[in-house]
């Protein structure tokens, strides 16, 4: 186990590098160098002796095998300058908002997730019967609602109507829960159909295999095999589903940041896309990209604690 994890965080270095150069040429071969000097300057001092001075200065006059190295001392050092739109440096932008984004959307996705697994157990157990086919039907219902629909209904009726939530705003400290309810609630609606539809699925396909014929065979409950047996079999594709999610939750939450005013590390990367900040997303390839590497790896170490039938090598 201890090989097979060095091993993995070894690879961790081609990954970084091969990402670094597919994000170097996208912005920085295909044209990217010009607009981003022209945005970066003041309007007033918009002029080709103006950019000549600034490319000059970040170094973007310098081969492009050396600019692409830069960028990766950049990434080994964590060091990406100064955001130009917030005159921050991006280090201290990234360690701000990383929190906030983990404040919205790891909650409500364990919420999610505990509460998917349980209903479709349910489902599963009740197979066929009324309340697995309400549950089905609610789920795909709750799959038909786009997040955009719900946010306005959610702003509307419980923070316009009603007053039970803030309609958007944001506080430091553990008065932040009051702003994240109602997006928490809006993230759970949401996901918690095509949660249940898969783990339905993924337990329903366990139920027909022929462990479960034995067990019954040796006079076990539906309610033993179901939770003793058939859940713990089923883990391998749950656990693939909901790690390989978790990398995705930092600019996941893209839309509840903006509509709510939350100041995480969707609207970060919204604010950098519009004003062509390259420093501010060049941070943030490499952070989402630590994040599924690292959470493949924990997906993997999972699969060998969960099913003693898997040994890593």
């Amino acid at each position: 186990m201890i090989h097979y994890i060095i091993r993995r965080l070894l690879y961790i270095v081609p990954i970084l590098l091969g990402a670094a150069l597919i994000f170097f040429l996208i912005f920085n071969v295909i044209g990217g160098q010009d607009r981003y000097l022209y945005n970066m300057l003041p309007k007033k001092v918009r002029t080709a002796d103006q950019i000549e001075v600034y490319r000059h200065k970040y170094g973007l006059d310098k081969p492009l095998t050396v600019q692409y190295f830069n960028y990766v001392k950049q990434m080994v050092t964590f060091n990406f300058g100064k955001s130009e739109s917030r005159k921050l440096p991006v280090t201290r932008l990234i360690k701000r908002m990383v929190p906030v984004s983990a404040a919205l959307t790891f909650p409500a996705f364990f919420l999610e997730i505990i509460i998917s697994l349980g209903l479709a157990a349910v489902c599963a157990f009740y197979r066929g019967k009324i309340i697995d086919r309400i549950l089905t039907i609610s789920s795909v219902l709750g799959m038909s609602i786009s997040m955009l629909v719900l946010i306005m209904l959610g702003q509307y009726f419980l923070s316009y109507r009603l007053h039970m939530f803030p309609i958007s705003g944001w506080q430091r400290g553990i008065g932040a829960i009051r702003y994240l309810l109602l997006p928490w609630l809006l993230w759970i609606t949401v996901s918690v159909g095509y949660d249940i539809r898969f783990f339905r699925t993924a337990l329903l396909e366990e139920v027909h295999k022929d462990y479960v014929r034995t067990s019954k065979a040796k006079g076990m409950s539906e309610t033993q095999i179901m939770f003793r047996h058939v859940l713990m079999n089923a883990m391998i594709p749950i656990l693939t589903y909901v790690v390989i999610q978790i990398p995705f939750l930092l600019t996941g939450s893209i839309m509840l940041e903006r509509f709510f005013g939350i100041p995480g590390i969707g609207s970060l990367m919204v604010n950098a896309i519009f004003n062509y900040d390259l420093p501010v997303l060049k941070a943030i390839v490499m952070v989402y990209t630590l994040f599924f590497v690292a959470f493949s790896l924990l997906t993997d170490v999972l699969y060998a604690l969960v099913d003693p039938r898997i040994r890593l090598s």
